[in-house]
């Protein structure tokens, strides 16, 4: 499995980017970002993405797109079966605020190279 789009600040492998579960579905919340982005550091990314899911101007898919489109950041989030756009992004609001809280405790970041394709 490849790392997601976050990754531990002192090392080691990346956060995985998702783990199957037999009882849930996984869904990834996706985020667009513009090139002007690319000089905030990941606190202010996530409070923008934290916004944009908040607005509704979030995309929910059954797989990452950060590997195939630039400039976003796909987030994993578990929900049951068959659950609606709105249960989804409710969840993704709460696991975005503790990716948040883990980047404003300073254990991880947001993978800029892969956010903004510079090593592809």
């Amino acid at each position: 499995m490849q790392p997601g789009m976050f990754r531990y600040r002192f090392g080691g492998p990346g956060l995985p980017e998702w783990e199957m579960s037999d009882y849930e579905c996984v869904y990834f919340v996706t985020v667009h970002f513009h090139d002007r982005y690319k000089k905030y550091p990941s606190e202010q990314l996530m409070q923008s993405m934290i916004r944009r899911i908040k607005d509704g101007k979030a995309e929910v898919s059954l797989k990452p797109l950060h590997r195939h489109t630039p400039r976003c950041i796909s987030m994993p989030v578990y929900g049951p079966y068959d659950a609606p756009s709105a249960v989804i992004l409710a969840t993704a609001r709460e696991v975005a605020d503790t990716r948040l809280n883990e980047i404003h405790q300073g254990f991880v970041e947001i993978d800029m190279d892969l956010l903004f394709s510079r090593g592809h």
